[in-house]
């Protein structure tokens, strides 16, 4: 989750304690009920446009999608009223909830992306957007999430999603406060970045002042660095090809100084190998 990209010399990194609290504990739980006042600058319907443009470039007609890590479901939202069969799953329950909510209702269930239980080639496509996959911190836990996603896509089903890259978290970048705006929810996040780990830590300060009852809470979220080389060897094992990897929101091929990659991975059928690879990505070191 990142709302702003404003880049400063790299810091220093340190060794990050596992304090206030352990990796992932509680992240998305306060927050929930004011997410989307959070992120209503987020271009969602921009988003989809972009993934309709990737998957016209693949040639996909895609009818049952998955947004998986859906939030609120704003991007699955989104698809479903453009008339995608879309379905979401979240581990936070606040923020299913939230799916339900929506006009239409995007249909969502509670669900670790680390351990998906998803039925056997149902899927024709699988999006997972705005950095959600970073928030998997064990490598084991990306993989494991990369076979699941292979288990439900039908031959030749497609798996688009973004990942902040090592470069964007080392920088500090979600260091930002909104606190003299007039937005209704004020917020300040400090980052702390582990290189030994390569884990971003975030520390949230939010203070809701908008209808109802006046609050603050905290949050502490993390986001793990992965290096283009290991999410390639996941997706493989899994049996995803990687047909390119893009600079996010446009078509160049993903670079060392890119801060945000896009996946695009194939469930990989007999006969899809002729299909060239438009872009690999350089060291991001």
């Amino acid at each position: 989750m990142s709302l702003r990209n404003p880049f400063r010399r790299e810091p220093e990194g340190q060794v990050i304690p596992e304090e206030p609290t352990e990796v992932g504990q509680d992240a998305f739980t306060a927050v929930a009920q004011y997410y989307d006042s959070l992120m209503a600058v987020v271009p969602y319907a921009r988003w989809v446009d972009y993934l309709e443009r990737i998957l016209a470039r693949f040639g996909a007609r895609p009818h049952d999608v998955l947004d998986l890590c859906c939030g609120t479901g704003a991007a699955g939202g989104e698809m479903l009223r453009r008339g995608y069969h879309a379905v979401g799953v979240d581990l936070a329950e606040g923020m299913v909830r939230r799916c339900w909510g929506r006009c239409p209702p995007l249909p969502a269930a509670v669900m670790d992306a680390a351990a998906l239980g998803l039925r056997e080639a149902s899927l024709d496509l699988v999006v997972s957007l705005y950095d959600s996959l970073n928030y998997l911190t064990e490598a084991e836990g990306l993989a494991s999430c990369f076979r699941g996603v292979a288990h439900a896509l039908r031959p030749g089903g497609l798996f688009i999603f973004d990942l902040n890259t090592p470069r964007a978290l080392r920088s500090g970048f979600f260091t930002q406060d909104n606190l003299r705006s007039g937005e209704p929810l004020l917020y300040r996040w400090q980052a702390d970045w582990d290189e030994s780990r390569k884990l971003c830590r975030v520390n949230m300060w939010f203070r809701w002042r908008g209808a109802g009852e006046a609050t603050e809470f905290r949050e502490t979220h993390y986001e793990r660095a992965y290096q283009d080389g290991e999410v390639r060897s996941m997706l493989e094992a899994a049996g995803l090809r990687v047909l390119t990897v893009y600079d996010a929101y446009g078509f160049r091929p993903a670079s060392r100084l890119s801060t945000r990659w896009y996946y695009v991975a194939r469930s990989d059928t007999p006969g899809s190998a002729e299909l060239s690879l438009e872009g690999t990505c350089g060291s991001s070191r």
